[in-house]
Formats: C-alpha cells, structure tokens, sequence
C-alpha cells in the first residue's frame, strides 16, 4: 500500500469513526450539498445581568478559551450586540443580550471539532458569573447555511449612515405539525404576505444542517432602523392569514433578537478594549 492510499484509508476510517462517536450530537445533514455553514448563538439576558459584565467575562474568558479549543477549524467568530428591546417588541418574543455567529468551511468541520476535544467540555471552561448552573444568560442554537436556502425579497441595502435592523428569528412549528406541513404554510402563505409589509429590504430563510435542533428554521428579515420594523408590525399590527394550527403572529415558537448589519466583536482579527 502505498503512502497516499493508506493515508485514504486513515482518512476514510477517521472520517466514520468521528460521524460514529458524534452521531448523537451530530446527525446527518439534509439531501442537499452543504458547503460552508455557520453556528448561530442567541445568548438571552436575564433581567439581573447587565451587558457591561456578560462583555467582561466573555471577552476576559470565554471567547478566548472557545478559540482556544477549537481555532482549528473556525473561519470566524464574531458577536453582535442587539438592539435595545421595547415592550411592543418583547410581546413578539424578542429577547435582550447578543448574538454570535461562528462560521466552518463544512458541516463536516463542525462536526470534527466536537468529539474527543482536547480541551472537554464547558465545565475546563471558566464560569460566567453565578457559575454555569446559575448563569444569568440562557442560550439557543441552530446552524444554518452561510448563504440561505430560500430568498423571499432582496432589495439593496448599500452602507448608511444608521445600522440596519435585522431580525434574526428562530422557530419550529408548534407540537403535532409536521415539518412537511409547516414548511408548506410558510412557504405558500406567510413567506408571501411579511414579503409585502411595509419597509422590509430583505427577507430570507435557512433549514438547519443538522437534526438536532431545537429550532430548526431561521428566517431573517431586514429594516431601515427600529421605526421602519414598528411601522410594518406594530403601527397598525398587519392581518395576517393564521395556519391550519391556529394562534396569534408568529403562528410558531421562536427565539429571535434584534442586530445590526455588522457585529461589534471580532474575536479572531480585532483589537478590543474589554470593558
């Protein structure tokens, strides 16, 4: 056997040895190619946490010890401060804190870097304040596509003066809806009346990449700046058409979080001056 076959080889029984080990927290992606990907993090704030001392100990410990861990195979790592969340804006289920997106080349690399991780799990890594049991933050994932798998509006969004408002939404379909069903009324029903309201620049959607997620759907929509999202939810609250599954908007049940276009950190290239 020669060199580069037997490294195949290695490669090829390494390869199913980690899909193996990993499988119960990684399962196998959807029937379509998945190029790069990337890892969506809502961190929620609890009323007693400020940002100030969420930033301190990400920044100080946390960032620093993930890219410890797992810098191998990460291509980004950056975080976005969310918008401050009014009470019209809590009643449709959005949260207060950040969000952060790490990017992979593949589905294939995220999955590597979880098994057998020289550096453990959370618990080698330094506690937030409260310690993890208590921790005054809870958080959601799901990872996605970079690019999104379905493009509902796309209107330019050139560099201005003010961020942009995105609303970055996490959902599934209620308890007893299938996928296939829920996929169906976003689709032919909702995607086509909030791709009417008022204001929206952009609004697409993404499936995860893996089973595993509480949220499994993302969708994603942009406005000019806060009074453009008012505007087009709340001065005056749309009619929309509900689901065979009735409810109020959003129909779902979601995790979702006001950002900017840019994140604030960038934990690989940027300089940053910890609070």
């Amino acid at each position: 056997m020669t060199d580069t076959t037997q490294a195949s080889s290695l490669s090829r029984r390494a390869a199913l040895a980690m899909l193996t080990a990993g499988a119960a927290t990684a399962l196998a992606s959807p029937a379509w190619a998945v190029g790069a990907i990337k890892h969506y993090i809502i961190i929620n704030l609890k009323p007693e946490m400020d940002m100030l001392a969420l930033d301190r100990w990400y920044m100080t410990f946390h960032a620093p010890q993930v890219r410890r861990a797992f810098k191998a195979w990460q291509r980004n790592y950056v975080s976005y401060r969310s918008y401050a969340v009014t009470d019209e804006a809590r009643k449709l289920g959005v949260l207060n804190g950040r969000m952060t997106e790490i990017q992979f080349d593949s589905i294939e690399d995220f999955r590597e870097s979880r098994p057998n991780n020289l550096y453990g799990d959370l618990r080698s890594f330094t506690p937030p304040p409260k310690g993890w049991a208590e921790a005054q933050f809870e958080t959601t994932t799901t990872t996605i596509p970079v690019n999104p798998q379905m493009v509902f509006l796309s209107t330019p969004t050139p560099p201005k003066e003010t961020p942009y408002l995105r609303w970055i939404i996490l959902f599934r379909y209620p308890a007893g809806v299938s996928m296939e069903n829920g996929d169906a009324w976003l689709r032919d029903v909702q995607a086509p009346q909030l791709a009417k309201l008022p204001g929206l620049k952009r609004f697409v959607a993404y499936n995860s990449v893996t089973e595993t997620a509480d949220y499994p759907r993302v969708a994603e929509l942009w406005f000019d700046d806060y009074a453009a999202w008012r505007k087009a939810f709340v001065d005056p609250a749309p009619a929309f058409t509900a689901p065979a599954w009735g409810g109020a908007f959003p129909f779902v049940e979601t995790r979702s979080m006001f950002i900017g276009e840019n994140p604030d950190i960038d934990f690989i290239n940027d300089r940053r001056v910890i609070p």
